[in-house]
């Protein structure tokens, strides 16, 4: 055919079929482009004049989720492609920015870029071209795309320069002495159930606390259940692997002009029955979640395929069960009884692999008996309940009673130190800690829980003020006790941290700069419905938070 027009292509009747071919062309794809412009569905992300297409996400995506599951590590994949978007605004933003600050990356800067790294330089600090290559390869991505990262690193660089330059030193200082302060608290914790209560509630009192707090006599839904077992051992006889298997896949094999059949037979032999095994188990599976689906009795089913069946009864949500402690004695429990409570009643779950106490893979789904609902129990079977949460209410209520007395003495100028030891309380001094939290000592962890909840508030009090707040069911009471001024610190710390802060002020202004442009020199716009129409729907805050 091709020759055909070649010979005749200047015919007319060849021009006409090439026009026709050429106009058929335009109709079916030109049109379809055309029409998904004008319905806006030719980009996910808009930088500028700039556009980010579907195709382009889905494969960037793509890319990253294949090289994070050949390293075994777990993907969120909303998050991944909020991330991706963060990432192609940002180079793009940047890109247009050094293209209007006329920056242009040589092949001699890219050169000198790329053989500086040290992880590409031998033990005798010589470029290696293989290290790269290696790098690469690990990293599943192409050449082409790594020296184009690399040249956005580097405008990156080229455009953040200006900002080392501006004079911080003011800022420095003041920051140096703020965040360089250390302070520790004197302290009492205060546990309600200490407190004794004398006080004997009448009937009428406790039904009130009772109706009052339905949540604290809820009982929690209870599920009975069986699980299915079928274990790959149990397959084992049916697999047959034969000599000719084994010479076919040595045949195919990409090491074969590297090994010889006899060198390689064993490994192509297990690797070929655990192939079958795998075949079979998806089969046997298969043939069984059928039977159930068709209303087969599930002790009947179990018995059909030889599986192994374990019986729960009237879980609840706690993961406890009135007639067993040991709810589930199987080594993936966890993952039994997440699914437990996610299968409607007289439902079967779909089959999912497991590894048993001996380390043997096995295939396991479930069958939901029955599912008693989540309610509130009578007062009658309640009233012991009822008196507990009485009696802990007033000690947690005479708990905050206390602190708050310590608080209103504190201000009129006792000292902690004084009331606690009045009341017969004990109170201790902690550590020293700076305005972010961190310990002076942080092999000594005492206290370590309360002041990462305290902190923030240190810093705000003056010397000897105090406060207090409830963590972790106790009511803490805290007072200034010792201020540290920077000048007391070793000059080394004082050089590291304004190290430290001038590269955080830097890369703040260099932020707040591709920020500015985003919103005011290279539009970004997101197209939210084409993402929900893709299934990459995305958070909005997360992106509001990220421009």
């Amino acid at each position: 055919m091709l020759e055909f027009i070649r010979r005749h292509s200047q015919s007319l009747v060849v021009k006409i079929f090439l026009s026709f071919l050429a106009f058929s062309f335009v109709l079916f794809f030109g049109i379809s482009t055309i029409i998904q412009k004008l319905a806006g569905k030719d980009y996910v992300v808009k930088i500028g004049k700039v556009k980010i297409s579907p195709y382009d996400l889905k494969s960037e995506k793509a890319r990253r989720i294949g090289m994070l599951r050949s390293r075994m590590i777990d993907i969120d994949e909303k998050d991944m492609t909020a991330n991706i978007l963060h990432q192609l605004i940002w180079e793009n933003i940047v890109d247009q920015a050094a293209l209007e600050y006329g920056i242009i990356i040589s092949d001699e800067t890219m050169k000198r870029y790329i053989s500086g790294m040290s992880m590409f330089r031998d033990k005798d600090g010589r470029f290696n071209a293989n290290l790269l290559r290696g790098f690469l390869q690990q990293i599943q991505m192409p050449e082409a795309m790594f020296l184009e990262s690399s040249k956005k690193d580097i405008k990156n660089a080229l455009i953040k320069t200006p900002f080392v330059y501006i004079s911080v030193t003011p800022e420095l200082e003041y920051f140096t002495q703020a965040n360089l302060e250390r302070r520790n608290v004197t302290l009492v914790e205060l546990r309600p159930n200490s407190f004794k209560i004398t006080e004997k509630p009448t009937q009428e009192m406790l039904e009130e606390f009772f109706n009052s707090n339905p949540d604290l006599f809820t009982v929690d839904e209870t599920r009975s259940f069986r699980v299915l077992e079928l274990t790959e051992s149990s397959l084992e006889g049916n697999i047959q692997v034969t000599e000719d298997d084994i010479r076919d896949a040595y045949d195919h094999s990409p090491e074969k002009d590297n090994s010889s059949y006899e060198n390689m037979k064993k490994e192509l032999e297990a690797d070929l029955r655990q192939e079958k095994l795998q075949s079979e188990a998806n089969e046997i599976t298969r043939q069984i979640e059928d039977a159930l689906m068709a209303g087969d009795d599930v002790n009947e089913v179990a018995k059909k395929f030889n599986l192994n069946i374990t019986v729960v009864e009237d879980v609840n949500t706690n993961n406890k069960s009135e007639k067993s402690d040991d709810v589930v004695k199987l080594p993936y429990k966890n993952d039994v009884l997440s699914i437990a409570f996610s299968v409607d009643e007289g439902a079967d779950s779909s089959f999912s692999e497991a590894i048993d106490a001996k380390g043997n893979r096995l295939y396991w789904l479930l069958h939901v008996d029955s599912i008693t609902p989540k309610h509130v129990a009578a007062f009658e079977k309640s009233s012991d309940k009822a008196l507990d949460g009485w009696i802990a209410k007033q000690q947690r209520e005479r708990a905050e009673k206390m602190a708050a007395d310590f608080f209103e003495k504190i201000k009129t100028g006792d000292s902690l130190n004084k009331l606690a030891a009045k009341s017969g309380c004990t109170s201790n001094v902690t550590q020293q800690f700076d305005r972010f939290g961190k310990l002076s000592d942080e092999k000594n962890t005492k206290f370590k829980d309360i002041i990462s909840e305290i902190y923030e508030d240190v810093f705000i009090l003056g010397k000897a003020e105090a406060n207090y707040k409830e963590i972790n069911g106790k009511f803490v009471v805290y007072q200034v006790n010792g201020i540290v001024s920077p000048k007391e610190i070793d000059k080394k710390d004082e050089a590291k941290y304004q190290k430290d802060l001038r590269t955080e002020i830097i890369d703040d202004m260099y932020q707040q700069l591709v920020g500015y442009l985003s919103k005011k020199k290279y539009e970004v716009k997101i197209n939210h419905d084409l993402l929900k129409e893709i299934n990459e729907e995305v958070d909005q805050n997360t992106l509001n938070e990220i421009f």
